[in-house]
């Protein structure tokens, strides 16, 4: 054990390194705030100048802001430091649902939890992270508060990832929800749920606190209110399944003769009708969407996700992405299994803008627990994928800006 922390801690400081690298290339490129980091860097140098008032148009809390005080002027170097320590997490958490063989070599037992963590941190969120976003410090904390033996060290690190992202706070619920009902001993039902709470005190408090929060506050948004209005967005959560299915496709090739005989299951033809008039009937556009050009997303609805036909013309991957999901999370017991599927719809569901990187946290808490396979083959053409994705796009936010006619002399890049 003490092998493989020190090995995660190994590849954690090359990753350090690496992501050091790509921040300081993106830094010669675009040295200036860049869409959301302006609100974001504006923030913490208002900390750093002493002044504590509040940017009305920042939707979230102040975790990051407080945390990057000592960056002031290199706010992305926060992200490099915040990279290792979240790759050690994504190992940590890993371990929980997977372990290797007995019959593993030490370098094995130290290098597949590791790469399958390196292959979790590419694409939308090792993208994001070399801009000074809140999306790196958010799946961090949760992932930490995950892994945690202790209720206190756990629900501190869930109250930061809360003071991060207020949506956090419904995974700090699950992971109460789960270490209630491991202590609950049928016997004696009613002493050890009693007991139980009191050991997660912790837990009740930061529950607590979020709910005088939102008192307070009139809701859980904190600023730009009139933009972040929920909607009964169902699709979204096809959306991310989609999302998870494409990112982790090699692990789909041992399984394709058991998926498509799934697909037309009875359970499946019942899954047809739902998905299909979520797909039709629960898809929203939003003005952000409609009018930023620099987002994938802009392509991807105005040529094919604004269309409704063309929306149900993806029933037939939306199901076979659910169930890929469902195939690959047998292992995990029902209690967990209902508690991911119940927490992610409740992250997912009520954003009305399309945004990708609303479904890192779940993506990465699935791709972590999830038994795929140990073929080093697939796991490595999943990391050659990644690799190129984020290559791709990266490079595309470098070496193709553009400029808007309302804005000119404004370099205007691409990313997702």
């Amino acid at each position: 054990m003490d092998d493989m922390f020190s090995g995660d801690w190994l590849f954690a400081g090359l990753l350090v390194a690496v992501h050091g690298l790509l921040v300081t290339i993106v830094y010669c490129y675009q040295p200036e705030p860049y869409m959301d980091e302006i609100f974001h860097v504006h923030q913490t140098r208002k900390y750093c100048n002493g002044d504590w008032s509040w940017d009305p148009m920042i939707t979230t809390p102040p975790a990051l802001y407080l945390l990057s005080m000592p960056f002031c002027g290199m706010e992305r170097y926060m992200n490099s430091i915040l990279t290792g320590l979240t790759f050690v997490g994504f190992c940590r958490f890993r371990r929980l649902f997977v372990k290797e063989s007995v019959h593993s070599s030490a370098l094995v037992a130290i290098f597949f939890p590791s790469v399958v963590a390196l292959s979790t941190s590419f694409q939308v969120l090792f993208h994001t992270s070399v801009l000074f976003y809140t999306d790196l410090l958010s799946v961090c904390t949760v992932v930490w508060g995950f892994s945690l033996n202790s209720p206190l060290s756990s629900s501190l690190a869930f109250a930061l990832a809360a003071l991060t992202r207020q949506t956090n706070i419904i995974w700090a619920a699950a992971n109460a929800a789960v270490r209630l009902v491991e202590d609950v001993d049928i016997s004696r039902p009613f002493s050890s749920i009693l007991r139980s709470l009191l050991r997660l005190t912790s837990f009740v408090l930061l529950g607590g606190c979020f709910c005088l929060f939102v008192l307070i506050n009139g809701g859980v948004v904190l600023g730009d209110v009139s933009a972040h209005h929920p909607r009964l967005h169902l699709i979204q959560f096809l959306y991310f399944a989609l999302f998870t299915a494409i990112h982790s496709w090699p692990h789909s090739l041992p399984l394709i003769q058991r998926l498509l005989s799934e697909l037309f299951s009875p359970f499946s033809v019942i899954l047809v009708i739902p998905v299909a008039l979520s797909a039709v009937y629960f898809a929203y556009d939003h003005p952000y969407l409609l009018a930023d050009n620099r987002h994938v997303t802009f392509y991807l609805w105005r040529w094919w996700l604004s269309y409704p036909r063309c929306r149900l013309l993806l029933t037939p991957l939306f199901v076979c992405s659910l169930i890929y999901i469902r195939k690959l999370s047998t292992h995990l017991s029902p209690l967990v299994r209902i508690l991911f599927v119940l927490c992610s719809f409740v992250v997912i569901v009520p954003a009305h803008l399309i945004e990708p990187r609303y479904f890192i946290v779940p993506f990465v808490l699935w791709r972590l627990s999830a038994k795929l396979s140990s073929n080093k083959l697939l796991i490595l053409a999943e990391l050659l994928t990644e690799l190129l994705i984020f290559a791709s796009v990266f490079l595309l936010f470098l070496s193709k800006p553009f400029e808007w006619a309302s804005e000119p002399g404004v370099k205007q890049r691409f990313m997702w």
